[in-house]
């Protein structure tokens, strides 16, 4: 039998596909150009230690001297510290919350449970860092890292619930029937069956729990002080009086940083999502 040959494809598919290829290329520009502006000046020699709109020259003098301004390192080490914690905090909870999400018995309970994770992720940031503040301020507790911590660690435990929610729901219960069939506990199964189907979800929600609690500027711009100050309340205080290459070279370390966890999170989510 002789086969149909398909519709050639019409002048107005074709103009249609390539309108909107040039479109998501206008967005990827807009959004990646400003990203890739600020790379190459951190490699501008600028004038007397400022930066200038035009490209003076080529150095790698900014990176060194990002790495010798203490204030910066300080800045630095407190969101590393801060970003562990946060992390650590949301890989129990978040991942217990998004086991309850598909498991618990009562739907009304797994209902509650999703709205309250959805909740954390759509509140606006300001919201969130003006209410911190002032209930920290009513109740005379006084702004340190653990009121830090806590400030930025409801996003990052939301973003965990949902990673590991989805890991859940790709879990087969006959692996779970079959294991109670040979004789475990529900302890054994979950150690055994459960708990290592999980893994790659719980270890990529636990590197975007990082990566979402180190870069939070907006609430921590609210809960920082003098003495616990993170990376991007520093680089956006920076702007504001004139900033040096230095600044453009930290934030673009903090880039290839932020990207090399993504990147990794994303592998293991693969690795989840096809076993």
């Amino acid at each position: 039998m002789r086969r149909s040959n398909p519709a050639p494809t019409s002048l107005a598919g074709r103009a249609g596909d390539a309108g909107l290829a040039l479109w998501y290329a206008l967005v990827v520009v807009f959004l990646f150009a400003p990203i890739a502006t600020s790379i190459v000046y951190s490699f501008n020699l600028g004038t007397l230690g400022k930066q200038t709109a035009l490209f003076t020259g080529w150095t790698l003098g900014w990176y060194g001297a990002a790495f010798d301004n203490l204030t910066l390192r300080h800045a630095v080490e407190t969101s590393l510290v801060v970003s562990l914690y946060s992390a650590i905090i949301a890989v129990f909870v978040g991942s217990a919350l998004g086991f309850a999400m598909v498991r618990h018995p009562r739907a009304a309970v797994r209902a509650a449970l999703t709205g309250m994770t959805y909740i954390l992720l759509i509140v606006p940031e300001t919201v969130m860092g003006v209410s911190l503040l002032l209930f920290y301020a009513v109740t005379e507790i006084r702004l340190g890292m653990a009121t830090l911590v806590a400030g930025i660690t409801p996003l990052a435990i939301s973003v965990t619930a949902l990673i590991v929610r989805a890991g859940v729901l790709t879990l087969d219960r006959k692996l779970e029937d079959a294991a109670a069939d040979l004789g475990a506990g529900r302890l054994q199964t979950f150690r055994f069956v459960v708990l290592p189907h999980l893994a790659p979800a719980i270890a990529a929600a636990a590197l975007m729990a990082y990566v979402f609690s180190f870069d939070n500027l907006v609430v921590s711009t609210f809960l920082t002080t003098p003495l616990v100050n993170t990376l991007p309340v520093y680089l956006y205080g920076s702007l504001q009086y004139g900033p040096s290459p230095a600044i453009y070279a930290a934030a673009s370390a903090i880039f290839a940083f932020t990207l090399a966890i993504v990147a990794v999170a994303g592998l293991l989510y693969r690795l989840a999502v096809r076993r």
